[in-house]
């Protein structure tokens, strides 16, 4: 039973090696912890789509594209935590998890009310690199709840002296309210919305405009940030390596601890040789974000 803070350890992921999206993750030293944390507020943005507010014991230092495994303490069923985006961070002490819910662990997190607990691990994973180069440019791309990973990287972006832009993509007008559309509005970031119903923004999927966008030369000195489905990344892996544009990914995979032990989240990669160990990745520790050209696409690992 979970009734104090404990320090786990330290993430020293080196990152991961890739050949045009090298890159070491920028917080190798954070101090994973595992508490118990109290609910501030679960907040309903919209049907199915919610905003869980935990207050920590111990500060905590997090970085953009990192993520924390969480269970509601008096669920019994699942016995796994869930892997969760951190979406903002509002002190060393609170951070807020935006969630759709689906299956029985964000049903569980879904029905946690003010004062409840919250097991949590974290942080966890490596994170989003951000350079600042004079000629650096950012192009972010999110699908759906992908938001929850990209928003503190927007942020980061606004602001530093980095030109960045974003294409959001949500099924609907009601999606892209629970997926955070009015704090990724806020930033200020020029934006390119679509709906897959043309109910708010462009209609169709977001690969569209940003294909066209590089079509158009916007590619030159940029790095694609992208994070949704995977059918969606796929596509906007495709599309930067036609435009030749160094693109990174966040993946999701099925995750049953979150720092390495169970191998439950790998993900298969480019190796150039035959099919083995190195064929495959942990989501968890060695991303759960990649260089877009590493992996191997026809691979889906929420299909295992």
């Amino acid at each position: 039973m979970l009734d104090c803070l404990l320090i786990i350890g330290e993430n020293k992921n080196p990152g991961v090696t890739g050949a045009k999206g090298s890159y070491e993750s920028l917080n190798r030293s954070a101090i994973m912890i595992e508490t118990l944390a109290t609910v501030d507020s679960n907040r309903e943005l919209a049907p199915g789509y919610r905003l869980l507010t935990l207050d920590l014991k111990q500060d905590v230092q997090v970085s953009p594209g990192q993520f924390a495994m969480l269970k509601a303490h008096a669920s019994i069923e699942p016995l796994l935590r869930r892997a969760l985006a951190v979406y903002r961070v509002q002190g060393p002490r609170r951070i807020n998890f935006l969630y759709q819910v689906l299956g029985r662990g964000t049903e569980a997190l879904a029905q946690v009310e003010k004062k409840a607990s919250v097991e949590a691990l974290l942080p966890l994973g490596n994170n989003w690199p951000v350079e600042r180069p004079d000629n650096q440019r950012a192009i972010v791309v999110a699908g759906g709840i992908g938001s929850a990973s990209v928003l503190m990287l927007c942020k980061e972006l606004a602001d530093s002296c980095v030109e960045a832009e974003l294409f959001f993509g949500a099924a609907s007008k009601n999606a892209a309210t629970g997926c955070g559309l009015e704090d990724l509005r806020a930033l200020g970031l020029p934006l390119t919305l679509t709906t897959d119903d043309g109910s708010l923004g462009e209609r169709g999927f977001v690969t569209a405009p940003l294909e066209q966008h590089l079509r158009e030369g916007a590619g030159t000195g940029a790095t694609i940030y992208a994070c949704g489905p995977w059918v969606m990344m796929k596509r906007v892996a495709e599309i930067a390596a036609q435009f030749e544009v160094r693109c990174l990914v966040s993946l999701e995979a099925p995750m049953g601890c979150g720092f390495g032990v169970c191998v439950g989240c790998v993900v298969a990669i480019k190796t150039g040789g035959p099919l083995g160990y190195d064929s495959y990745k942990r989501v968890c520790t060695e991303g759960s974000i990649f260089p877009a050209e590493t992996i191997r696409w026809e691979v889906n690992p929420m299909t295992h």
